[in-house]
C-alpha cells in the first residue's frame, strides 16, 4: 500500500453538511486517483460500526451518548487509539474541521511522524476560530494545535488572515478551495430543464434558488424583502428553497405576507436536480467560507447573486459569472438587472459553468495529494 490516508470527520454520511460532503467527495476522488482511503468518524446510534459508502470504508468509533462532553472525550480517545493501532496502514491523516478530533489526530501524527492536515471551516468571524476564541477550552485547543503543528488548510484568503491572527500561520498554512463534482453537477438543455421545473412544481418565471441551511446569518429574509419591493412590471419570478433550519417557519410566513411565489423543499439526495431547474442561485450571507452549494450551482450553469464576502468573492467574477452586492441597495440593483435584462441570467450562468471547472474535485484532490506527500 503505497499511498493511503485516514479521513477524520466528527460527522459523516448520511448526516451531510458542507464539511461531511467535502470529506466524501474528496475521498471518492482520491480513491479514483489510486489512494487507499479510510474514514474514521463518530459512532452514531442506529448506524453500523463498519460499512462502505461509495467504495469508501467507514469506521464509526465508540462515542457513547448523542452529544456533550462525555461523547466528545470518548470519541477523541477512541480516535487516538484507532490511529495508533493502524499506524502501519496509512501514510497521512486529514482532519475535516478543527474540532475536538483535531487534537488526538495531530498528537498521533506527531508521535508517529506522519503528516496531518487540519482544515478549518466556516466563514470569517462566524466559523470555528471565532467560536473557539470565545471559550476557555476553545482557546486551549488553539494553543495545543499550534504546539502540535499540523498542516493547516483554509478555503479562502480572508480565512488565512484570520488564522494568521491566531498565530497559526507561516509555512504550514495553505489555501485550498473546496471542490465540486463537475460531472454530476452539470447544466441540462432547455427541454430537460422544463421537465424538471414541472417535477418540482415551480411556477413560471425567473427562478431564484437557495440550497442550504435556513439560518439567520444567510439573510434570506433581507433578500425576500428586497425582492418584494422590485418593480412589479418586470418579468415574473419565483423563489425555491431546498434545506431546513431554524428560520424555515419565519421565511414561509414572510413569503406569504409579501405575496412572493415560493416553494420550500426538505434536503434531497439528488440536489443537482434543483440546480438544473433554476435560473439564479442566491447567497446573501453575512459571512461565508467557500460554499459547496455555490460551486454546485455554478457547475450547473446558474447565475449567482451573492453578498461580497469570503469565498463568494474568490469564486464569482462580478459582472461576468454573477452579481455581487455590498448592501441592500446593491442587492436591489442586482435584482433589477436580472429581472429586466434579457438573456443576462443565462449568459452569467454559462460563464459560471466555465469558471466552476477550475474548482473540479479532481483538481482539489491533486492539491491535497501534494500536501500529504510533502510536496507543497
Amino acid at each position: 500500500m503505497d499511498r493511503s490516508v485516514v479521513m477524520v470527520s466528527a460527522g459523516f454520511h448520511p448526516y451531510v453538511g458542507g464539511s461531511e460532503k467535502q470529506a466524501l467527495e474528496l475521498s471518492v476522488a482520491l480513491k479514483a486517483a489510486g489512494w487507499e482511503v479510510l474514514v474514521a468518524t463518530r459512532g452514531v446510534g442506529g448506524l453500523p460500526s463498519r460499512e462502505t459508502i461509495r467504495g469508501i470504508p467507514v469506521a464509526r468509533l465508540w462515542a457513547p451518548g448523542s452529544g456533550g462532553a462525555l461523547n466528545s472525550l470518548a470519541f477523541m480517545a477512541s480516535l487516538f487509539v484507532f490511529l495508533l493501532r493502524r499506524a502501519a496502514s496509512y501514510d497521512a491523516i486529514h482532519v475535516h474541521l478543527a474540532g475536538s478530533p483535531a487534537l488526538p489526530a495531530s498528537l498521533a501524527g506527531r508521535i508517529l511522524g506522519k503528516p496531518v492536515v487540519v482544515k478549518f471551516g466556516g466563514g470569517r468571524g462566524i466559523g470555528e476560530l471565532a467560536a473557539s476564541a470565545g471559550t476557555f477550552f476553545g482557546r486551549l485547543k488553539i494553543r495545543l494545535l499550534k504546539w502540535l503543528g499540523p498542516r493547516f488548510v483554509v478555503v479562502t484568503g480572508d480565512l488565512r488572515e484570520e488564522v494568521a491572527a491566531f498565530g497559526l500561520s507561516g509555512s504550514k498554512l495553505s489555501v485550498l478551495p473546496n471542490g465540486v463534482d463537475i460531472g454530476t453537477y452539470r447544466p441540462v438543455d432547455a427541454a430537460e430543464r422544463a421537465a424538471l421545473r414541472r417535477q418540482w412544481a415551480w411556477p413560471e418565471g425567473l427562478c431564484f434558488l437557495y440550497v442550504g441551511r435556513l439560518s439567520p446569518e444567510k439573510r434570506l429574509d433581507m433578500f425576500l424583502e428586497v425582492l418584494a419591493g422590485t418593480d412589479k412590471t418586470s418579468k415574473p419570478f419565483c423563489v425555491a428553497f431546498v434545506g431546513d433550519g431554524p428560520e424555515e417557519k419565519q421565511l414561509k410566513e414572510l413569503c406569504a405576507r409579501l405575496n412572493i411565489p415560493a416553494r420550500f423543499h426538505a434536503p434531497v439526495k439528488e440536489v443537482w436536480r434543483a440546480y438544473q431547474a433554476a435560473d439564479v442561485f442566491i447567497l446573501p450571507s453575512v459571512s461565508e467560507g467557500l460554499s459547496n452549494s455555490l460551486l454546485e450551482a455554478m457547475s450547473c450553469g446558474l447565475a449567482v447573486l451573492g453578498s461580497r464576502v469570503g469565498g463568494t468573492v474568490d469564486a464569482v467574477i462580478d459582472g461576468s459569472t454573477g452579481i455581487l452586492f455590498d448592501d441592500e441597495n446593491g442587492l436591489k440593483a442586482g435584482l433589477k438587472r436580472l429581472l429586466t435584462e434579457p438573456g443576462l441570467p443565462a449568459s452569467l450562468g454559462r460563464a459560471g459553468r466555465e469558471r466552476a471547472l477550475r474548482f473540479s474535485i479532481v483538481e482539489t484532490a491533486k492539491k491535497y495529494e501534494a500536501l500529504y506527500l510533502g510536496r507543497e
